[in-house]
């Protein structure tokens, strides 16, 4: 039986390049905040997308800066996952691949799903950036902000991965 990377179904290569420019793109954003932004921004949105709590766009940095770009680059690191107790991945047959002496694969599959869940992560805390400014920066300050968009988009992309993950990790009959 072939695996699927003999017949060049190898995965990942797409879903790295969207992480890296998931997270140049924030990465460009955040300097773009940090110099642009007035200083005090919101650091909270109610349910209707209206600002309720303001902050300092520093302490804000402070909060966002690691987490979006921390969380994503330590999702697209594979040294990471392939030095992870096998036990804590949990990821559809991944005793089948291992079984067939087929690890490579696996990871391969497993950094397309997390890379790609990187980028959308990074995105994702992009436009909570723009929404700042955008409130902070408008004429009333409070404008609603449709939020709604990008948390759908994001959960869209993330369950798209885990279905291709699934797929790709279905033994082959």
């Amino acid at each position: 039986m072939t695996s699927p990377r003999d017949r060049g179904q190898r995965p990942g290569f797409s879903a790295f390049v969207f992480a890296l420019v998931g997270i140049a793109i924030f990465a460009a954003l955040s300097l773009w905040f940090a110099v642009t932004a007035p200083e005090t921004v919101p650091s909270h949105f109610d349910a209707s997308g209206r600002a309720d709590d303001w902050s300092s766009k520093w302490s804000v940095l402070v909060l966002l800066v690691p987490l979006g770009l921390g969380i994503s680059v330590l999702l697209s690191i594979r040294g990471i996952w392939t030095r992870m107790p096998l036990a804590s991945i949990n990821a559809p047959h991944k005793e089948y691949w291992f079984e067939r002496s087929d690890e490579s694969y696996f990871y391969d599959c497993l950094m397309e799903f997390m890379r790609i869940n990187a980028g959308a992560l990074a995105l994702l805390f992009s436009t909570i950036l723009i929404s700042m400014f955008t409130v902070a920066a408008g004429p009333d300050n409070s404008g609603p902000v449709p939020l709604l968009i990008p948390t759908a988009g994001f959960l869209i992309v993330v369950g798209a991965s885990v279905w291709l993950l699934f797929r790709r990790l279905q033994p082959q009959s």
